[in-house]
């Protein structure tokens, strides 16, 4: 009798007839085998990434950058960038921020470094509470940053491109005010809501740029002037207490509302 053939030459000659002692054998009836299957990968899967916790470790960020993780960008690439841009505010760390600064502000940030304001303003840093997200203008991603220096907060918010050339911020001209207007969880949502008042009431004649506001609190309205506009000085002088330009530490105001950071000096 012929060896029956093993069970790897079967599979390859299916249909053969095997013939045995010269008789004849009925034809076998095929058996399909089907190729080993592969794990599907799910369609416009977003790659995974680090946690904010982790690459706080990985890149030696320092401890008083704050950026939650459901605040975060949504790639390593622009979590990276983000952390790295603000851990070189707490460590005043010039030569690091100017590598991803707009060309403007890269010129303003030296001469802020040869007055000396650079190294009196970051060295009063005590936190930066960071979030990102998109501007509700141009779908572009911005980072928004409360600094808290001196007893004192300074709003900022830049937009950011990241490509493999690397990461480059541009600061945005901030409100007048802006510290005691910011409200809600959402701080970049509220940020353009505020800067679209300023724009409407730019656009008003002259004789309604003075409008009443009632301070929190007090029942006697006070006048306030709009005239400055969100783009009051955008290309002057900068200094440490200058909200439009990226040297944000040094200015005051109050803790932004729904901030998890207690008041510099207070628990």
């Amino acid at each position: 009798m012929t060896a029956p053939p093993s069970s790897r030459a079967l599979a390859i000659v299916l249909g053969l007839t095997l013939v045995g002692c010269g008789s004849s054998q009925p034809d076998p009836v095929a058996i399909p085998v089907s190729a080993p299957s592969r794990p599907q990968t799910p369609r416009n899967t977003p790659p995974p990434v680090t946690s904010i916790a982790q690459l706080m470790l990985d890149l030696g960020i320092d401890e008083r950058v704050s950026l939650p993780e459901d605040m975060a960008p949504m790639t390593n690439p622009e979590r990276k960038a983000v952390l790295e841009f603000f851990d070189s505010f707490a460590r005043g760390d010039e030569t690091a921020l100017g590598s991803m600064l707009t060309r403007v502000d890269n010129d303003e940030l030296d001469e802020l470094v040869a007055s000396g304001a650079w190294t009196d303003a970051t060295s009063k840093i005590s936190g930066i509470d960071v979030q990102t997200g998109t501007s509700p203008i141009n779908g572009e991603p911005c980072a928004l940053a409360v600094f808290y220096v001196d007893g004192g907060f300074q709003p900022q918010l830049w937009y950011y491109t990241v490509d493999r050339d690397g990461a480059e911020f541009d600061a945005v001209a901030a409100p007048p005010d802006l510290m005691d207007r910011l409200y809600g969880d959402n701080w970049i949502a509220a940020w353009f809501e505020i800067l679209d008042e300023e724009m409407a009431m730019a656009d008003k004649p002259d004789e309604e740029f003075i409008v009443a506001q009632r301070e929190v609190g007090d029942d006697t309205p006070r006048a306030r002037s709009s005239s400055r506009g969100p783009a009051a000085n955008p290309t002057g002088p900068s200094t440490p207490s200058d909200p439009s330009r990226p040297t944000a530490p040094g200015g005051p105001g109050r803790r932004p509302k729904k901030s998890k950071r207690a008041a510099p000096g207070k628990g």
